[in-house]
């Protein structure tokens, strides 16, 4: 189709008809559209108001539907076709809805290249510093224009859905220093929690404690996956939070020694701890045996639990590369220009000039 204007023809009957194939109330789409009532789009549907070109592009979205499912040739909206399809492309949340793109994967790794300049969490002998896992989430946020937590939150990162009004994907970011596991054995390490008192007081609500816990291995460790799913639901709708937690998921971040990096994202679902064989392995030492403190869950292709609830708390989680719903290309951080003044020093000289020089006159005298 030529882009000339297009109008769109029965929208509000299309609409209502959507709704009532998918069982749907005015109340339940209004809410899920993020609208505190339902009386605008009532209108849409009887005909009383036009729907907007955002309105529209925010219900194809919602039902999955093409535009041109929606759009016809009656009523007036001045956008053409090509220009919609863009703008639902546009539209889907990356990661979440799609692929990221060349593009913001690049943006990603310039972002993160920039705490070499001494603002990184982790130090090198030089006054250089490597990004840390706090700004892997403040990368993360800002290559895909999400919202950092700053917090201990159990998503670091929620991305907003922008057809739906205080509607989120929440990310949960891991950074470990285990790009060579991956090389090892195709498995990516993400520690899920290592708060060793939170897992101690639910295990506890089961009859379990340091004196019985390894007699009884398999319900340690359903109790360890149960918690974990249950600080999920906390931030969903179920529970009134604000994240659609069939689009959330784990974001990593693996690297090694030699300066390679790798992202890969998995979904939140954790395996069914009933389909995994539960032990606490046990040593041989100076010709005697013992039971180990860590417990360790395993399927048929090998280790994908662990926890060391005597020393540390972290519950470690191993899913294979294999199933990761994206991986990235390895890639190396971006050299500091070398021609230019870096560092904090020079940020504070920069940001500040007068100020900075008043300190530095001032240290004269």
């Amino acid at each position: 189709m030529s882009s000339t204007k297009i109008e769109i023809h029965r929208f509000g009957e299309k609409l209502r008809r959507l709704r009532q194939s998918r069982g749907m109330t005015l109340k339940g789409l209004a809410a899920s559209l993020g609208y505190t009532s339902h009386g605008h789009i009532s209108e849409i549907e009887v005909g009383k108001k036009t729907p907007t070109a955002g309105f529209s592009l925010a219900v194809a979205k919602f039902f999955r539907v093409s535009i041109d499912t929606l759009l016809n040739d009656n009523l007036d909206i001045s956008i053409t076709v090509k220009q919609m399809e863009k703008r639902t492309l546009n539209a889907l949340v990356p990661l979440a809805d799609r692929k990221p793109s060349d593009n913001e994967i690049e943006r990603f790794r310039l972002i993160i290249s920039t705490y070499q300049d001494g603002t990184g969490m982790l130090a090198n002998s030089d006054g250089t510093t490597l990004p840390g896992w706090r700004d892997f989430e403040r990368c993360t946020a800002l290559a895909f224009s999400g919202l950092g937590s700053e917090s201990k939150d159990i998503f670091d990162v929620r991305l907003p859905d922008p057809g739906r009004i205080g509607v989120y994907y929440g990310i949960s970011c891991k950074m470990r220093r285990e790009l060579s596991r991956i090389d090892r054995y195709g498995r990516v390490t993400i520690e899920l929690s290592n708060s060793a008192r939170k897992f101690w007081n639910h295990l506890n609500t089961k009859g379990l404690d340091q004196g019985n816990y390894k007699q009884n291995a398999p319900l340690v460790g359903q109790a360890l996956l149960e918690l974990v799913t249950q600080w999920h639901h906390v931030a969903s709708f179920e529970q009134k939070g604000n994240v659609d937690l069939s689009k959330s998921f784990y974001f990593t971040l693996s690297w090694n020694k030699q300066g390679l990096y790798q992202l890969h994202q998995f979904p939140l679902d954790l395996p069914d701890p009933r389909h995994l064989t539960w032990t606490f392995p046990t040593y041989e030492k100076d010709g005697t045996s013992s039971q180990g403190n860590h417990l360790r869950g395993d399927d048929e292709t090998g280790t994908i639990i662990e926890w060391y609830g005597e020393s540390g708390g972290q519950l470690k989680y191993y899913p294979r590369v294999a199933d990761a719903v994206w991986e990235s290309s390895r890639f190396k951080l971006e050299p500091l220009p070398s021609d230019l003044e870096h560092g904090i020093i020079h940020k504070a000289e920069t940001y500040f000039p007068q100020q900075w020089a008043a300190v530095q006159q001032s240290e004269l005298y």
